[in-house]
């Protein structure tokens, strides 16, 4: 047990060094990585992550100043860490406040901040990576009313425009809240998500995605709210479901899915190897390029036990 332990606790070390990220020994614990993602049930308290970072099997290989562990001849990412929380603390309060105008968009479940944000990484010129829930049977509506609105008020990412603005490669339906690709970086990422709105899907979403513990035992489901967390208000509602009259009286889903269908066809980068592009009417997911292949193959260079 005592090696496993070890093991796990110098593969999440490593891990999150590929991100640049130091830790502390709670998150350690918190996201510990499952080596080799073995799905195994074993399960450690933080004090026992604790014992063993003081151990003698991780001697060497982990170092340690200020409260943070990270890779040997890694001291410069403690000074990078404090920079970035600050940085991504002031972004995320301004992502907030534009969650709280799409949260009254019609058909809009869910709101989660992904990606360098959610983990307090930003650096002054990320973008707002967002993942956003749509009711059932309307994701095509709901994308084009999200998108169009962020292009009018000048916070849709395209072309050059990126700091600041939100980035929305990642929609899915409240029917299919499990993530499809399930590899260490997809259980990474949704583990850091931080609701921005819809706590009760969110709930669902993560019952959904209990395949996480195979890469992080410690995985479970959230008890407490996130701070950032907006509340459901009786004025969004009603702006809500008033909009969502309208929407459902002009019946446009099978009209915009079958153009933006034709649209994603013809983008090259649909075409991209290695590229995860999903274009349903339980999804739509953009990433011509990307970033877990890499980071776990960098992951796996730099672990050796």
């Amino acid at each position: 047990m005592g090696h496993q332990l070890a093991k796990n606790i110098l593969a999440t070390v490593t891990y999150y060094d590929v991100l640049d990220y130091p830790l502390t020994s709670f998150e350690i614990w918190k996201h510990l990585v499952a080596h080799e993602g073995d799905g195994q049930e074993a399960t450690w308290t933080l004090g026992e992550v604790v014992q063993s970072l003081e151990g003698e099997l991780l001697q060497g290989k982990i170092a340690m100043r200020s409260g943070l562990y990270f890779s040997p001849g890694r001291e410069a990412l403690l000074s990078l860490r404090i920079q970035r929380e600050k940085c991504s603390a002031r972004k995320l309060v301004r992502m907030r406040r534009l969650a709280r105008l799409i949260s009254c968009l019609p058909y809009v479940r869910m709101i989660g901040a992904t990606g360098s944000l959610a983990m307090k990484h930003g650096t002054r010129r990320s973008d707002w990576d967002m993942l956003i829930v749509f009711r059932a049977g309307k994701i095509w509506f709901g994308r084009t009313i999200v998108t169009l609105f962020l292009h009018a008020i000048g916070k849709r990412r395209h072309g050059k425009k990126i700091t600041d603005r939100a980035c929305l490669n990642y929609f899915i339906t409240e029917d299919n809240l499990e993530i499809m690709t399930k590899d260490l970086y997809s259980a990474h990422e949704y583990r850091f998500l931080v609701p921005l709105f819809g706590i009760p899907t969110f709930r669902r979403f993560e019952l959904s995605n209990a395949w996480i513990r195979k890469w992080k035992p410690e995985f479970a489901p959230t008890i407490l709210s996130h701070r950032l967390t907006l509340p459901e208000s009786r004025i969004q509602m009603k702006i809500q479901r008033a909009l969502e009259s309208i929407s459902d009286f002009f019946a446009l889903e099978t009209w915009l899915a079958r153009i933006q269908k034709a649209k994603i066809a013809r983008n090259p980068n649909t075409a991209l190897e290695g590229s995860l592009i999903e274009a349903s009417d339980q999804a739509l997911i953009f990433l011509p390029r990307p970033r877990g292949p890499k980071v776990f193959s960098l992951f796996k260079e730099r672990m050796r036990f």
